[in-house]
């Protein structure tokens, strides 16, 4: 496992930014990453003529989860499916992995974690010329860790921006996608991809661990 941590200086006034965010990340093997990609192209349609995209208007950029992939996405359908519910074994492995990865991240990073959550997943489809912006997967109290597993892809890279600077000088770490390649970050990180410029798919498996509201969270950290 790959351990990024970005820790910002020691405050030297009261209200001097601070911040101190761990990325994980690590590939899988014993997956059939192809296998996976081929169902969800193949769910992607039966979702897409299942569900409509939201009832917001579709100029209105939370149809798609800010992502920019617009009203005719899977992602833009991705409050209606969790991809965790899938019956396919390749499918079926996944949740398992990422709930060992999610165990052994929070080891190494010394922070003991949480045990009560949901899992919730959802495929992201990009074909050329499209590109997921900057956007965040939580801001709110509870927001917890997200993730991302890169299932097909070619050429691209997905970029974390430091949640404090953002606008002058966005600090960002550029991670290559790579088939395979599992990623674990704090729900609170933006992050945004290149443009897809192939003809193939780049297809990513997304997902959130939703927890409930607690008392004394911040107590858990030794």
């Amino acid at each position: 496992m790959n351990i990024i941590r970005t820790k910002s200086e020691p405050p030297q006034t009261p209200f001097a930014p601070q911040w101190n965010y761990h990325l994980g990340h690590e590939f899988i093997s014993n997956v059939d990453f192809k296998e996976i990609a081929k169902i969800i192209l193949i769910k992607e349609k039966e979702i897409l003529e299942k569900f409509p995209p939201s009832t917001l208007p579709t100029t209105d950029p939370r149809v798609d989860g800010y992502t920019g992939l617009g009203k005719n996405s899977l992602t833009s359908r991705h409050q209606h499916f969790n991809i965790f519910s899938w019956e396919e074994p390749e499918i079926k492995k996944l949740k398992p992995i990422i709930l060992d990865f999610h165990s052994r991240f929070l080891n190494e990073i010394k922070i003991k974690g949480l045990s009560d959550f949901t899992l919730n997943g959802w495929a992201n489809v990009m074909r050329k010329g499209e590109s997921i912006k900057a956007h965040i997967h939580s801001i709110a109290p509870i927001a917890y860790l997200s993730g991302h597993i890169c299932i097909q892809c070619e050429n691209t890279a997905t970029y974390y921006i430091n949640p404090v600077d953002q606008l002058n000088e966005p600090r960002t770490l550029k991670l290559p996608n790579e088939v395979g390649q599992i990623i674990l970050f704090p729900s609170c990180v933006p992050h945004y991809t290149d443009t897809q410029l192939g003809n193939k798919e780049r297809i990513t498996l997304a997902f959130d661990f939703n927890v409930q509201p607690q008392k004394n969270v911040m107590d858990n950290q030794t």
